[in-house]
């Protein structure tokens, strides 16, 4: 099971803005390709100077050590307007 959250935060670190899916649920013994999760904020006005970037996973069969999703090259891109 994996999750995701990411707020854009004003100068007292009060949210401005919120992504926060459902949680994905990966099966057990998934052998499938990798995933990607893409999210781009739009017109969310000014303000923001801090991003809070939060996520993991939990094994849902609970298992005895470290089991459960993998993650990998988790990155936030900050592409000013006047470039997109």
């Amino acid at each position: 099971e994996y999750h995701i959250q990411v707020e854009l935060l004003d100068w007292k670190r009060n949210p401005i803005c919120n992504f926060q899916p459902e949680k994905a649920l990966i099966p057990y013994g998934n052998n499938e390709l990798w995933c990607q999760m893409t999210h781009v904020f739009k017109d969310y006005g000014p303000g923001v100077r801090f991003i809070r970037f939060t996520h993991g996973g939990v094994d849902t069969q609970f298992w005895a050590g470290h089991y459960g999703i993998r993650v990998t090259n988790s990155s936030v891109e900050i592409v000013p307007a006047k470039e997109r």
